[in-house]
């Protein structure tokens, strides 16, 4: 199983508050305030399932 860390950070552009998601190591996205909720940022993103659970989720894949 990969290893996946969090990072609080700023915005380079922004200087607003952001997460980066980093997995090996490697930096793999960043996920940022948005007016409707967080916006996700990757060139690695793969798809996003729904799960229908309660309460309700989604799971956010990235590719190798």
């Amino acid at each position: 199983m990969k290893k996946m860390e969090f990072r609080l950070a700023k915005s380079q552009l922004t200087g607003k508050d952001m997460v980066e998601v980093w997995r090996d190591g490697k930096f793999v996205a960043s996920i940022y305030e948005h007016e409707d909720g967080m916006h996700v940022v990757s060139k690695y993103l793969d798809g996003v399932k729904h799960e229908p659970i309660y309460p309700p989720s989604v799971v956010v894949r990235l590719t190798q």
